[in-house]
């Protein structure tokens, strides 16, 4: 069976998350997540990246069902687990498992790391008596790094590199099709991050085990993901190879994040910073999301269809493609110098 004909590991099609507010007596709807497709294949890394506030949580915890889609699908192995409810939702629950960003607050503080890995195993593998599940238990913590003595020691005496490596480990335990994990290094020391993501690196190849990698760190997510997809407020503008898009980035958006990304030699692009804020995710949109901030928007002379059309993602090459009406025209080299 080639790649292009496995079932994905995860498949979001046209999915959207809007959360009603009230503003005084106003109610209001604000467009979390706007319609957003991707996909996961089996063994694969692929990063969501973004800034805060773009949606990349809310699509995380929406395809945990811990926010309700307001439409579209998310499938986990080909199972549509949409509106799943009760015991069959309880029962595709092992398939996809979670890795939240603090481990100071997402594990118990006064249960060992032994409790913590072993009771995922006592709900979703109950097959598994007593010994084995111990067994179980000591080999996931293992798999990630920590040996057997740190078994029995309660989450207050860990450090954050080590209770997040417990974290990974309750997760993948189970053996899921799909791990998300939001953020896991980013509360971290730096010291600390390489060794959580060459855990994830030999969990995915000796389990399978396929991950969406939630970062606000375009640089990471380059050289850690096989494929990254960028995310504005609340709609993915570009995706491809994660070297191709740091190398070409095609969207005026992924411009500015890898222009501001620390190179090698400690120095950064001299070029300013994107004016002005997101637009507020209550303010209804009939164009681009990106055209008040955007500085190509701006070089060519702000055209009618930048605020009149939403553009679409589509392909400029075999594994890249970007949401922008200009990105591929022949105005565009010379816009970019003007920019520059």
């Amino acid at each position: 069976m080639t790649e292009s004909t496995r079932t994905p590991a995860a498949d979001i099609t046209d999915l959207y998350v809007h959360f009603p507010i009230r503003h005084g007596r106003h109610r209001l709807v604000a467009r979390a997540v706007d319609g957003v497709n991707l996909t996961v294949r089996e063994k694969e890394i692929v990063a969501l990246v973004g800034e805060s506030g773009c949606g990349k949580t809310t699509i995380a915890r929406t395809i945990m069902r811990l926010h309700e889609a307001t439409s579209g699908s998310i499938s986990i192995g080909g199972v549509d687990i949409t509106h799943l409810g009760g015991r069959k939702l309880r029962a595709m629950r092992r398939d996809f498992q979670m890795i939240f960003q603090d481990p100071f607050d997402s594990l118990p503080a006064n249960s060992n790391a032994l409790d913590v890995v072993a009771e995922g195993l006592a709900i979703h593998r109950r097959d598994l008596d007593s010994t084995a599940r111990r067994r179980a238990t000591l080999e996931a913590l293992a798999a990630c790094g920590l040996p057997a003595n740190v078994a029995g020691r309660r989450m207050f005496e860990l450090s954050g590199g080590q209770r997040q490596r417990v974290a990974i480990a309750s997760a993948v335990a189970v053996e899921p099709r799909l791990l998300v994990a939001d953020e896991p290094v980013s509360m971290l020391d730096v010291s600390l991050r390489a060794g959580i993501l060459r855990v994830l690196l030999d969990l995915r190849e000796r389990l399978g085990i396929a991950t969406l990698f939630i970062t606000h760190d375009l640089a990471l997510a380059g050289v850690f993901a096989d494929r990254v997809a960028v995310l504005y407020l609340g709609r993915i503008v570009e995706q491809g190879v994660g070297a191709e898009v740091i190398a070409n980035p095609a969207h005026p958006y992924t411009r500015a994040l890898v222009d501001v990304m620390p190179r090698p030699d400690g120095r950064r692009t001299a070029r300013a910073l994107l004016p002005g804020e997101p637009p507020n995710p209550t303010a209804a949109i009939t164009g681009c999301r990106f055209a008040a901030r955007c500085p190509l928007f701006q070089a060519l002379g702000s055209p009618e269809r930048c605020t009149t059309e939403p553009p679409a993602l589509r392909s400029i090459s075999a594994d890249h493609a970007v949401a922008c009406h200009f990105s591929d025209t022949t105005v565009l080299s010379t816009a970019k110098e003007n920019i520059a």
